[in-house]
């Protein structure tokens, strides 16, 4: 395993994590009056621009916070369980301000006139997941050929082994694999069998893809299913607040925009 897929995925969960700590203390430190000039108001566009970052970090109750924040944790994890490559981390990264770029980009009266400020977590979330799903369900070519080099059972993303069908973690390799083999660890190495090749049916990243692939369907049915085109936010007796579809369709079209963006400079760069 190389250095770069042991790294893979810290990077995300670091841009989560900052993510989450901005809107604790923004949401904690600031009032109302200093909400408002951080939230993102549709009617003044892009006329104060740090508005496009600060808006993620405000947070108009504790329940509307707490539901962010774990939603923050369960896309850290995954994207750190799956080994994200930097590059998917620089693409939610770009989708953070580009979520509420796209609101302004819609009419801004009528929005306005319906919402006339927006705060949270939710739309640079619902990017998140997107860009997370995208790159599970078509991996770099780099990736790929990773997938392909791997050995059968190798520690490459949400694969399990073929002889136990437990997924692997890191806790659980090492000296461990020898001795259920039955081999001495003081054997030299070149004297084991290699590994089968892992194949196109059951290689490593093919599992990926179909998680993936349900990841980026999953979500876009949820986005459909409410309804953001009529603009107008739902009202959630549950988190105090009013709910945003609109968010949650622009966040999801600006981690598609970022992560498209993303593989397109790689494809030229490489």
């Amino acid at each position: 395993m190389t250095d770069a897929t042991r790294r893979g995925g810290r990077a995300w969960v670091v841009l989560a994590a900052l993510l989450a700590t901005g809107a604790v203390v923004v949401t904690v430190g600031a009032a109302n009056d200093g909400a408002a000039r951080l939230d993102w108001q549709p009617r003044l566009g892009l006329q104060e621009p740090w508005r496009l970052w600060t808006a993620a970090w405000v947070h108009w109750s504790t329940a509307h916070l707490l539901v962010n924040l774990a939603g923050a944790a369960v896309v850290a994890f995954v994207g750190r369980r799956a080994r994200l490559p930097w590059g998917a981390t620089a693409a939610w990264l770009a989708a953070w301000p580009l979520t509420q770029a796209l609101m302004a980009a819609v009419d801004s009266d009528r929005l306005g006139a319906a919402m006339p400020h927006y705060g949270g977590l939710s739309g640079v979330l619902h990017a998140g997941v997107v860009v997370l799903g995208l790159t599970l369900a078509w991996p770099s070519p780099r990736a790929r050929a990773r997938s392909r080099l791997a050995p059968a059972g190798a520690d490459t993303g949400f694969t399990s082994t073929h002889a136990t069908g437990i997924e692997p973690s890191r806790l659980t390799e090492g000296p461990w694999a020898m001795t259920e083999l039955g081999v001495p660890t003081a054997l030299p190495v070149s004297t084991l069998e290699p590994p089968p090749p892992a194949t196109a049916a059951d290689g490593p990243g093919q599992r990926d893809r179909w998680i993936g692939a349900a990841i980026v369907v999953g979500t876009v049915m949820k986005v459909l299913f409410e309804a953001p085109w009529q603009f107008a936010p739902r009202t959630s007796e549950a988190l105090g607040i009013a709910v945003a579809p609109i968010a949650h369709a622009c966040g999801l079209a600006a981690g598609a925009l970022a992560w498209g963006a993303w593989r397109l400079l790689a494809r030229r760069g490489r």
